[in-house]
């Protein structure tokens, strides 16, 4: 008589709380023992689901476990690695180790290799990644002739290679930043003017490598150097002034874009 109240008030009890259990004791079930007991639970505006309270069942349930924890953890890193390569903003590849070269044709021939290979990404590019590789272009193959020029230059090929380093590092802060201006909206520039965080970004990194560029000039004067390599040089460190005049121009303009809604004191 207790265990039919008790059995009685647990139902009223689940009905009220929306919950309808159903559990089969072993005895009920023919005896088939503890580790064969399943217990089916079904909650209103809910799918039914099974627990299992058998070790079976509860091994079966950690694998799972497991195995989408580890699946979830690759996703979560493959995403993080897509959303940092985005977030560079680089569609090509900085400038790598350099065979230096050991003679004035070498230099030359380096050069015209390196120029030939910018130039086929370029033409292989297209949209809006094409704009940005013609831009870099010309700093990355300026890199690319001071590190090969390293055994050509005497005593301040390490320094030569160094600036060259930090000159290449700094195309993909500039590019990343000018990929950011270059989608910056129509709508959005009319509202909120330009991108002055883009544009900050540019203009600490092209005043770096104005630097830069007077400590090259300055090594190169004072190197005791033939003429054709000094000549080779300077061309590409002029080259590499050009491109910094440019991203100093995009920096201003960007700087100077007034929105309907900017507010600047």
């Amino acid at each position: 008589m207790k265990n039919s109240m008790y059995k009685a008030g647990a139902i009223a009890v689940a009905l009220a709380m929306g919950v309808l259990p159903a559990v089969a004791s072993a005895q009920d079930r023919g005896g088939e023992g503890q580790d064969g007991v399943r217990a089916t639970v079904q909650v209103q505006g809910q799918r039914p689901s099974i627990v299992g309270s058998s070790e079976e069942g509860s091994e079966a349930d950690q694998s799972s476990s497991t195995e989408v924890a580890q699946r979830g953890g690759e996703g979560e890193g493959a995403q993080r690695g897509e959303q940092e390569r985005e977030q560079e903003g680089v569609p090509f590849r900085l400038e790598g180790t350099t065979t230096p070269a050991l003679s004035f044709g070498q230099l030359q021939q380096s050069i015209q290799v390196r120029n030939q290979e910018l130039e086929q990404e370029l033409a292989s590019s297209t949209g809006a990644d094409k704009a940005l590789i013609a831009n870099a272009n010309p700093v990355r193959l300026a890199v690319h002739a001071l590190l090969a020029s390293k055994d050509l230059v005497g005593g301040i090929g390490q320094q030569v290679s160094a600036i060259a380093q930090q000159v290449n590092d700094s195309v993909a802060s500039t590019t990343s930043a000018e990929a950011q201006i270059q989608s910056r909206g129509f709508f959005t520039k009319l509202l909120f003017g330009g991108d002055t965080a883009a544009a900050q970004v540019i203009t600490q990194q092209t005043a770096q490598n104005q630097q830069r560029i007077t400590d090259l000039t300055k090594l190169l004067g004072q190197a005791n150097i033939s003429a054709d390599v000094q000549t080779t040089l300077q061309a590409q460190i002029t080259a590499l002034q050009a491109a910094q005049t440019r991203l100093q121009a995009l920096a201003q303009q960007e700087q100077s874009m007034w929105g309907l809604f900017s507010w600047r004191f």
